[in-house]
């Protein structure tokens, strides 16, 4: 598993443990990152500017800082 998976599980988890609407927060972060966080599956490779977008959309969407 790579870090871009990792990023997108701790998505879901804080989504889950915050109770906040799936659809509209996936949705909020899709439309920041380009494409839907819960079709990144554990052996899809890490991409540098996928990451980066991730961790801007998880922090500008949620308040949620990835490292």
């Amino acid at each position: 598993m790579g870090k871009l998976y990792d990023y997108t599980q701790r998505i879901q988890q804080h989504i889950e443990e915050n109770n906040l609407d799936v659809f509209k927060t996936r949705g909020a972060i899709a439309m920041k990152v380009g494409f839907i966080v819960t079709l990144v599956k554990p052996d899809d490779p890490d991409d540098a500017e996928k990451i980066e977008r991730l961790r801007d959309a998880a922090k500008e969407v949620l308040g949620l800082r990835l490292y």
